[in-house]
């Protein structure tokens, strides 16, 4: 879901902070909105109301505010994920259970685009770009988490139970973009999460929670 943006009338050049916050919301929204290739800076300035020359003064390339861009989104990314998780510390069951009903929440909200991350590395391919790094992170970070929290259920096969949850996560990131809506399939993600627990339990892990 795309942040709260604030645009409007040309800013005085020596307000080079309130100019920089502008640029970046405007950014964030286009970005997520239209994609990052097919956002050029002009639009970015246009939107933001604010000179060219301010941009570049507070991101020297495009690729900089790209980065900016992606390292907001995964900072709130991973703030959202441990407030889901503070609420039932101790219990890892009711963890995963958060964790996907938010996810089916958000993944079948109108004005969902898809996970920043996966569509940034599906607009940037190649692996040296500052862009898709920030994605790679992201993505390397979720299946540790999924793996930790596999281990704290008592699965018996952690690994592929983390791997199943995070393909699980990319599907409903995917779907949402073709079959989406509060009636898409997304809604299933949840029940599906505690599908493949029960599976990998069931051969002898211990439950937890």
């Amino acid at each position: 879901m795309s942040k709260p943006k604030t645009v409007g009338a040309p800013q005085d050049e020596a307000s080079p902070l309130r100019a920089r916050d502008r640029i970046f919301a405007a950014a964030d929204d286009l970005f997520y909105r239209h994609g990052i290739r097919a956002v050029g800076v002009d639009a970015i300035v246009k939107e933001a109301g604010v000179a060219k020359i301010s941009l570049y003064r507070s991101f020297p390339s495009k690729d900089d505010l790209v980065v900016a861009y992606l390292a907001d989104r995964n900072a709130d990314y991973w703030r959202r994920w441990d407030r889901a998780f503070a609420k039932h510390e101790g219990d890892p069951r009711a963890q995963l259970r958060a964790m996907m009903e938010h996810l089916a929440d958000r993944t079948t909200a109108p004005d969902y685009r898809g996970c920043p991350f996966t569509n940034d590395a599906t607009e940037f391919p190649e692996p040296s770009h500052p862009g898709r790094q920030v994605a790679e992170a992201n993505k390397r970070e979720l299946r540790l988490r999924l793996l930790r929290l596999a281990e704290a259920l008592g699965a018996p096969e952690p690994k592929l139970l983390a791997d199943g949850l995070l393909l699980l996560v990319e599907g409903a990131y995917a779907i949402s973009q073709t079959l989406g809506g509060r009636d898409g399939p997304g809604k299933a993600v949840a029940w599906a999460a505690e599908a493949l627990v029960e599976a990998q339990l069931g051969r002898g892990g211990a439950k937890v929670g």
